[in-house]
């Protein structure tokens, strides 16, 4: 049975790539759909670099490997971007002190429209916190680092942290996936796809960061 893969970046119409089952669809598979893996302690507080270069390298890296896929719809191409991804998984595991296996399969899981949008935010890590701003690279409060990310994954969003969860699709911790929006009121934040670990742009003295919520949130999946 074909398995269909879909995916889009901005500055390109999205694309439905067929590929065949067989040695290609098994690959697929088996980087797609992982089983879950044993539950660890979740820690709290991150034990690494909250802004880490290592990472927003990795995620750039990974997110041309995607766009790459994205057009071409090359087998060749998708093994490179699911490389390119672990790699981004690990980095931001090692830095928060999470489970990679964990991790890699939670990214695994969502949809690349998801991961795409997942990789987008995390290649912003550090940039300033500016209030009623979404710009890479220079600037962006809660809700314009989120826009901007699922703008990047071909899907617009309203630019109010309150208004953006309200329009996705409600989640609870069980079916949430990587890439969807976790928030609390007044404050929006990506989900990183294990605990309560997520990247979001918080304030001025912490900027785009890795972290963990920490209290009671709400789920959203933006593409319903």
């Amino acid at each position: 049975m074909p398995l269909a893969i879909t995916s889009s970046h901005r500055g390109a119409p999205r694309l439905r790539t067929r590929l065949i089952a067989g040695a290609v669809g098994a690959l697929a598979l088996a980087c797609l759909v992982a089983g879950p893996a044993a539950a660890a302690p979740a820690p709290s507080r991150i034990g690494g670099d909250h802004h880490s270069p290592a990472v927003v390298l990795l995620s750039n890296a990974a997110l041309a490997a995607h766009d790459t896929f994205s057009v071409t719809g090359s087998p060749a191409a998708f093994v490179d971007y699911v490389a390119k991804r672990g790699a981004t998984s690990d980095a931001v595991a090692a830095e928060m002190g999470l489970d990679p296996t964990a991790l890699r399969n939670a990214w695994s899981r969502a949809d690349l429209q998801h991961q795409e949008a997942l990789l987008a935010a995390l290649t912003q890590l550090g940039v300033a916190y500016r209030s009623s701003t979404s710009e890479p690279g220079v600037g962006f409060d809660c809700s314009g680092l989120t826009a901007f990310a699922w703008g990047r994954a071909g899907l617009p969003l309203a630019r109010q942290s309150g208004s953006q969860i309200n329009a996705a699709a409600r989640r609870d911790p069980a079916s949430a996936v990587a890439g969807d929006l976790v928030q609390y009121p007044g404050h929006v934040m990506m989900y990183l796809g294990i605990g309560e670990a997520i990247v979001h742009a918080s304030n001025p003295s912490t900027d785009v960061e890795l972290s963990f919520t920490g209290r009671s949130v709400r789920f959203g999946d933006p593409t319903g």
